[in-house]
């Protein structure tokens, strides 16, 4: 099936010609052209379109590039003959993280250098100073990616660490806040009972005293009445002898 997808590049390119969405320029394979109208096309930039160099193309989304885009041009939805293609043609994949293709002489704006890209041992040199060539741009690309997530972590570092900062100086504010209440309730609680114990002391004395007077006002009254009944009996014994002398 590969080999028929295969088939489909090359002799579909003879058979097809213009009307599979490219025109052929002479001395241009028409595989190579239609790459490059597919790059080139702008309505289709969210799936498949340059890169920001313009050295290379992105496949954002080979899904839908497999079925909605090259069926337009090659009339078949296989990515994987589509690359068998490109690497025959010399393209390189750049990177590991995405789809991304380059070769030495396609580039945007510069469709006359097209005429360059032939198949593969027809132009080992161009082939090995563009691989050279992506190798260290690959390189460059990861070095700068590295360094542009070096930075990003070393900045939420650093805002983790201002954050861990005011969490330690919120912690000791509310720890001496804590101690400081806990020391007010201390002597609020020591006042409280004091007043408490000389509240319950004078009462105490009051009710003591109301006691003695009580009694005393008992005692008193006990004291008269035994007074006069000791009185009434003396009047009562003078009458009595009075009344036996008579």
């Amino acid at each position: 099936m590969a080999m028929n997808n295969m088939n489909q590049f090359s002799s579909g390119e003879t058979r097809h010609g213009v009307s599979d969405g490219a025109k052929r320029e002479p001395g241009i394979a028409p595989f190579v052209t239609k790459t490059y109208d597919m790059v080139e096309d702008p309505n289709t930039n969210s799936i498949i379109c340059w890169s920001s160099s313009g050295t290379s193309f992105v496949i954002w989304d080979h899904n839908r590039f497999s079925f909605e885009v090259l069926p337009k041009y090659f009339k078949h939805t296989n990515m994987s003959s589509f690359v068998y293609q490109l690497n025959n043609y010399g393209f390189k994949k750049i990177g590991l993280q995405k789809w991304e293709y380059g070769h030495y002489w396609f580039q945007a704006g510069k469709k006359h250098l097209l005429c360059n890209i032939k198949r593969r041992m027809k132009n080992l040199n161009a082939h090995r100073d563009f691989s050279q060539e992506t190798y260290f741009y690959g390189v460059e690309e990861e070095m700068r990616s590295q360094r542009d997530l070096n930075i990003t972590l070393k900045s939420e570092f650093e805002k983790l660490k201002e954050r861990q900062d005011e969490m330690v100086k919120g912690i000791t504010s509310l720890k001496e806040y804590l101690e400081k209440s806990e020391a007010e309730s201390r002597k609020f609680l020591c006042f409280l009972a004091k007043a408490v114990k000389q509240v319950v002391a004078t009462k105490r004395d009051v009710e003591v005293r109301d006691v003695i007077t009580s009694k005393r006002r008992a005692e008193d009254v006990t004291g008269s009445s035994k007074s006069s009944e000791k009185k009434k009996m003396i009047d009562f014994s003078a009458i009595k002898r009075v009344h036996d002398i008579v």
